[in-house]
């Protein structure tokens, strides 16, 4: 059974494959693939029928990820909190396990000091008073999809505590010590160091990235750093090297009673870190080492790692999901299998270390691709920079301050000490983020491209394993050409998209041209901050940035602006800064100073000024303007209002004009057909009058509004306006996000959510 244990995990990767992507072809291929290496490496049929009997099981003994329960009206719940509490300064959350065999996340949101907060702890039985409220899905391509991400945790409602005063908890697990331990070493070291120490300090040993800026988290996400954001192997791997050094060395104890500590400590050790994959992953993979090394049996690290992977997986099933055991376990899998490459350098630690960044980078980038569309292939150079930077400064400067934090003449010379050497650190790196490229932008990595991808992967370190470097180097090009076929595709794909977003109470369209001619986007909207002073960044974050990026989008042609309400236009400054805007399109009697803001942000983009009358050709697409022709004083009456014919059917957007000018339109134009109309200012009855629908004609009436919203958009008068005509409406809250798929010659229409999951 020498070396033979990973078999096991490649059979469970596939029963996964198949249970959660049910991609059957490629799992058939990758069986073959398996059966042959089974036989190239001459293994006995008995073993690889185990092998077969094991991939059977492990197929049913995955689980299916829960569906979401349906809202239920109860505002009582019972059972017992089974995580950790987390307690920011505006919410309380948790996990609940029902008494009914529900899994529950339950959020309490404080407004003002609670004594009876203190009793939800760990392992109590509690009855709570609130309500059921609805799980958000993804409502748009690219969006992150929070229901499915519970699922994967085996959560299937959320629960919000309403009254304290009904509510209430007794009792608490063992384990809450622990975690009380933690709150305390938190609290305590809080108040003895500076933000910056204490916001490092509690993600790196502790595992609370909240603490952390969002544009922090952003850079290091940016430049593929967020695995020194989360605790693994490498900060695991230091702790257990500075306190095993201390107990040697400090206290002078044996090597027999060191290890013996290590063992007793180990296990804890999680939980005091949030017990992320990652964590259990290193700290079970040492104290495996650790036992390994007090019997007389040989075993193989992949075999070790094996270990850790199927007893993770026996422990909690639904762990198999998370992106963190994934990415984990791939990583330290080719880490190890790649030994004999990093063994191969004569050029020292750095170049053993860049070898290690290209092996860790390169086999999780279908991973990453598939889940975050976009990779920087120069973060191997800063991962050379940085990850000795971790190594050697910052990971033992913050764990000298967790142990000294008794002594305060040295935790405050430390403080001082990290706190301004890591500042200057990450403003090199912002450095060194404004002037090196762009990340490159590919968009979703396909699941049928995974095998593929692999076999040029493993063809590429066996040849470099055997020294063949023309071969590798040969293997290596067709991974890249295979990244800059998936990267082109949208320019050899024949039909173009409109895709009209569901970004609540405001509009954003956005235009693809077959084989990717140009973009365009048609308004940007977005939302106040909660100071209401400036616009906020949470529409583009979450919608609109995952959308380009889900599409392999990194430059808009050009940006039509209908009219300077913030629900049009509120994420176009976000848009500037991180994309390559050519054309900002509005009519003259759009606010000035807000261009002006604009060429601030970005002074690269060219302002173009059209209206009514007026023909504009944009990369041999042309737009028919119609209005406005002069100023209508009021913001929504000057609206662009324009037309533009993609595949068999003529589109007609209308802003947020009213009736007066439809009618001032339509004089000027009576037999304004087209075949989709956007429905003016979100279905208002102030728009959409029956003399302008009898005037357009449409088939198709698209209504871009946000869920329950506090105007009631779309009024009862305009739906039943609509109804009465035969045309069919389709509406951002009913429908998320609405796509046309055009060709030269023809259209189609659809919602982006199914018809299932429309009320």
């Amino acid at each position: 059974m020498y070396q033979q244990l990973h078999w096991f995990v490649i059979m469970y990767t596939l029963a996964f494959i198949v249970k959660d992507m049910d991609k059957s072809v490629i799992a058939v291929m990758l069986f073959i693939l398996v059966i042959y290496f089974c036989l190239f490496r001459r293994l006995n049929k008995k073993f690889i029928l185990t092998l077969l009997l094991f991939g059977f099981l492990s197929y049913h003994y995955i689980p299916s990820l829960p569906s979401v329960s349906d809202i239920s009206n109860e505002t009582e719940i019972t059972g017992e909190i089974i995580s950790y509490v987390e307690q920011t300064d505006s919410f309380l959350r948790f996990k609940m396990a029902a008494h009914t065999g529900e899994r529950i996340e339950v959020y309490y949101f404080i407004k003002q000091f609670q004594e009876k907060i203190s009793t939800f702890q760990t392992g109590a039985m509690c009855e709570l008073s609130g309500e059921f409220q609805e799980i958000p899905i993804s409502r748009n391509p690219g969006q992150f999809n929070y229901r499915h991400y519970l699922a994967t945790q085996n959560i299937q409602s959320q629960f919000i505590i309403q009254s304290m005063s009904q509510s209430n908890c007794e009792g608490q697990a063992p384990l809450q010590k622990i975690f009380q331990l933690r709150n305390n070493f938190l609290e305590k070291i809080n108040s003895q160091v500076s933000g910056v120490t204490y916001q490092w300090l509690s993600a790196l040993l502790f595992g609370d990235r909240d603490q952390l800026t969002d544009d922090t988290i952003e850079l290091f996400q940016t430049w593929n750093l967020s695995h020194l954001l989360a605790i693994s192997g490498l900060h695991v791997g230091l702790l257990l090297g500075i306190v095993y050094f201390v107990l040697l060395f400090v206290f002078r104890i044996t090597i027999e009673k060191a290890q013996l500590i290590l063992l007793l400590l180990l296990p804890f050790y999680p939980f005091i870190a949030g017990a992320a994959p990652s964590v259990w992953r290193a700290s079970l993979l040492a104290i495996v080492v650790i036992v390994m090394t007090k019997i007389p049996i040989r075993i193989a690290g992949t075999d070790i790692l094996s270990i850790v992977f199927l007893t993770m997986i026996w422990v909690e099933p639904y762990v198999v999901y998370s992106l963190a055991f994934q990415f984990s376990f791939v990583v330290t899998y080719a880490i190890l299998l790649s030994r004999k490459l990093l063994n191969q350098s004569v050029l020292g630690y750095a170049w053993i270390l860049l070898r290690i960044s290209l092996i860790s980078m390169l086999v999780i980038l279908p991973l990453q691709l598939h889940h975050f569309y976009e990779f920087q292939p120069l973060s191997i150079l800063i991962n050379l920079l940085i990850i000795p930077y971790f190594t050697l400064f910052v990971m033992p400067i913050l764990l000298l301050i967790l142990v000294s934090s008794f002594i305060p003449t040295i935790v405050t010379v430390l403080d001082q000490l990290f706190s301004s050497v890591h500042t200057l650190a990450l403003d090199l790196l912002n450095v060194i983020d404004g002037i090196m490229p762009s990340a490159w932008v590919i968009g979703s990595f396909p699941s049928t491209y995974f095998l593929p991808y692999y076999v040029l992967l493993y063809l590429c370190f066996y040849f470099w394993d055997k020294n063949q470097l023309k071969k590798a180097l040969l293997a290596g090009s067709c991974i890249i050409v295979l990244l800059i076929l998936i990267s082109l595709k949208p320019y050899l794909d024949r039909y173009g998209y409109i895709t009209v977003l569901d970004i609540g109470q405001g509009d954003a369209i956005v235009i693809e041209l077959p084989y990717r001619k140009a973009v365009y986007m048609i308004d940007a909207g977005g939302t106040l901050n909660s100071d209401f002073s400036n616009a906020s960044k949470g529409t583009f974050d979450l919608v609109i940035d995952p959308f380009f990026k889900s599409k392999g989008i990194s430059k808009i042609h050009a940006l039509i602006l209908s009219h300077a309400d913030l629900d049009h236009i509120g994420s176009v400054p976000f848009i500037l800064e991180e994309y390559q805007v050519d054309q900002i399109i509005t009519s003259p009697f759009f606010e000035k100073n807000i261009v002006v803001d604009y060429m601030k942000t970005n002074p690269s983009f060219q302002h173009v000024t059209v209206k009514g009358e007026e023909k504009l050709v944009l990369e041999h697409q042309p737009f028919q303007l119609y209005y406005p022709w002069r100023d209508q004083v009021d913001k929504n009456e000057n609206s662009l209002v324009f037309s533009s014919t993609f595949g068999s059917q003529t589109w007609l957007f209308t802003g947020d004009i009213g009736e007066s000018s439809e009618y001032e339109i339509i004089n000027q134009y009576p037999n304004l057909d087209a075949d989709i109309l956007k429905v003016a200012h979100h279905g208002s009855n102030s728009s959409t009058s029956d003399s302008f629908l009898e005037a357009v004609k449409p088939d198709y009436a698209v209504i871009s509004v946000g869920q329950n919203n506090r105007y009631h958009h779309p009024h009862e008068e305009v739906v039943e306006r609509l109804n009465n005509k035969g045309i069919m409406i389709l509406r951002t809250d009913h429908s998320g996000a609405i796509i046309y798929k055009f060709s030269e010659e023809s259209g189609t229409i659809f919602p982006y959510l199914p018809y299932d999951k429309v009320p």
